[in-house]
């Protein structure tokens, strides 16, 4: 039978039972995981032969045939790499471990006696409530959730873990965040003490955001009861950013970084690989993957939190700093782009891309030393041109692409083949300066006809440099009868950046019902910009990723057609243009589904 078409559970099952079938069987595991595997390793030890053999051996362990233990098995390999690292700090092999993975071991984790420790795994830090909740899902579950949030891996590779024969994707990911979030919530429960229980509906509800006006009477509970504060800091971090809650549930060392590399490009996943006794031996060298591994952005900013969440979570961060009641009081006021952390992930910084921020405290000292080599593909500063285009483009399957580097007779050429060519409009037209479009605020770039499908799933991307920020201004839409389908768009009085999709076709965009994902910062005026806007038909979500990180997810599940243009550089109400850009696009790009985290980024790149 074919290796590749089978599940990663029969593919298991087939190297446990050993014999013939094993090895294939192996060997296609290999080719899913074992990369993944090797970089997280490289992670944790300082040279390339050490990651090898962690890899190798942690690798092995996971999939022995006499551990009969059940889970995921990317999730599962990468925390056996984890603790077998942590075993290493009580050995002879301590000496090839990253000195900030040994000094979280020293601080977590009972080392045994010298002598007497083992290269297997050890006695390990005791699961947490998310932990174990994980655990307690179904193996498949537990596969798509972690495949969808954490490794943002495309709904076809994930079929192919789950075996022929899967359901959608999308349909099975709902399940399973439902599945996680019961067995969550009936783990804390199971363990409440007598004290918490008249408290439990009252912490569910105000973590769910359905009733945040309970503050003042859970405040001085949650002001003393551990157990109860971090569940409102789990759920809510579960609803908003499952992948760093999961990444941080199985790697309490690394997660977070791990999550966020996974999130912010396309990383490998290996090939067949021959897993000798020795271990395997990859042409890569540990500094590179670390290097993609930590600090690759710097501060790594919360995935997929909405304003009202990020206000729930800053003021959970507020626990044991302050008095809770008091920070209830003043949670709607704590600005966007304060420092703030909570109990259910290490320190993290709200910091806009490339503006700095507070040090780390999380896994590695090498994020900050080569922050500023690992960003040398950001678009220049003021005066400077966008970077010329690639020879062919990051993610395939655009129905539109205007470069700006083909125009002629008042027309950009659609560089994708698909004849969506765009009209200079305008009095004076738009003008083209340095292969990018110049608007002055009432000029307009558009196609003669819809381009995408706004009852679908589509992403739409552009790089903008803004040279004023005093007004709000459209960067890409696309025109309904009497409004904009979609708004691509900077928020002046929010200063902030949108993606804005109304619920029907309102004459007056500007206080039309619209559901939008919004970035909790704005431009500095002159900079280039890259954004993207995502909408997820079968999810009913728009995402917004400004410079190629997740920003902001929203619900939206009111769709209508707007079979107009396809505008760059304002946006439709009342049947008119409005809102006009007052600066510089490049790089527009349509396409006619949800791209993935990592296609983002690959076009941000």
């Amino acid at each position: 039978m074919e290796r590749a078409r089978q599940s990663d559970a029969e593919l298991l099952r087939l190297v446990r039972a050993g014999g013939e079938p094993s090895t294939a069987a192996l060997r296609e595991l290999e080719q899913r995981h074992f990369q993944a595997v090797r970089v997280f390793a490289s992670a944790c030890v300082v040279t390339s032969s050490a990651a090898d053999a962690l890899a190798g051996q942690a690798w092995r362990q996971a999939l022995r045939p006499e551990d009969g233990t059940a889970g995921a098995v990317r999730p599962r390999a990468l925390s056996v790499v984890l603790r077998t690292a942590a075993a290493w700090a009580g050995t002879e092999q301590r000496s090839v471990l990253n000195q900030d993975l040994i000094n979280w071991v020293q601080a977590h984790i009972p080392l045994p006696p010298a002598g007497e420790g083992g290269a297997e795994e050890a006695a390990f830090l005791t699961p947490t409530l998310a932990a174990r909740a994980f655990e307690g899902v179904a193996d498949h579950s537990q596969a798509v959730l972690w495949h969808r949030t954490v490794e943002h891996d495309e709904s076809e590779r994930i079929e192919e873990i789950l075996g022929p024969g899967t359901e959608a994707v999308s349909l099975l990911e709902r399940r399973a965040r439902s599945e996680l979030y019961n067995v969550y919530v009936q783990t804390h429960q199971a363990g409440l003490d007598d004290e918490c229980r008249p408290f439990h509906r009252m912490v569910l509800a105000y973590a769910e955001e359905k009733s945040l006006d309970m503050a003042a009477d859970l405040a001085p509970h949650l002001e003393v009861c551990a157990a109860c504060s971090r569940a409102v800091a789990d759920l809510g971090r579960l609803r908003v950013d499952c992948g760093g809650f999961l990444a941080d549930a199985v790697l309490p060392w690394g997660g977070e970084e791990y999550g966020a590399m996974r999130a912010e490009e396309d990383a490998p996943v290996g090939t067949a690989l021959e897993l000798l006794p020795a271990g395997v031996h990859l042409a890569q060298p540990p500094g590179g993957s670390r290097r993609r591994l930590f600090g690759r952005w710097g501060p790594v900013r919360p995935v997929g939190r909405s304003r009202r969440a990020t206000r729930v979570l800053q003021t959970l961060a507020l626990i044991g700093l302050t008095s809770l009641a008091a920070a209830f009081a003043f949670s709607g006021n704590l600005r966007p782009g304060a420092s703030q952390s909570n109990e259910a992930g290490p320190s993290q910084s709200a910091q806009p891309p490339g503006k700095p921020g507070p040090a780390r405290t999380t896994a590695t000292a090498t994020a900050t030393a080569t922050v500023t080599a690992t960003r040398s593909s950001k678009p220049p500063s003021k005066g400077g041109k966008p970077p010329p285009p690639a020879s062919r483009p990051p993610v395939g399957g655009a129905l539109l692409e205007w470069l700006f580097d083909d125009v002629k007779g008042g027309v950009v050429a659609d560089t994708s083949k698909n004849g969506n060519d765009g009209a200079l409009r305008g009095s004076p037209p738009t003008r083209v300066v340095g292969k990018a479009a110049q608007f002055a605020g009432g000029q307009a770039v558009v196609s003669d006809g819809p381009v995408v499908d706004t009852e679908s799933s589509f992403s739409v991307s552009a790089r903008v440099r803004l040279d004023d920020t005093e007004e709000r201004q459209v960067v890409v839409s696309q025109d309904a009868d009497r409004a904009s389908g979609f708004m691509l768009q900077y928020d002046a009085e929010e200063d902030r950046w949108e993606m804005r999709i109304p619920e029907d076709d309102d004459e007056d965009a500007e206080d039309a019902d619209a559901d939008e994902a919004a970035a909790d910062f704005g431009p500095e005026p002159g900079e280039w910009t890259h954004l993207t806007g995502v909408y997820d038909d079968p999810g009913n979500e728009i995402r917004l990723y400004v410079d190629g990180r997740l920003e902001d997810v929203t619900e939206h599940d009111g769709d209508f057609a707007s079979e107009g243009g396809f505008a760059v550089g304002r946006g439709l109400s009342f049947g008119e243009g409005f809102r006009g850009t007052l600066g510089s696009i490049d790089d527009v790009r349509a396409f006619g589904k949800a791209l993935t985290a990592g296609q983002v980024a690959a076009l941000a790149k």
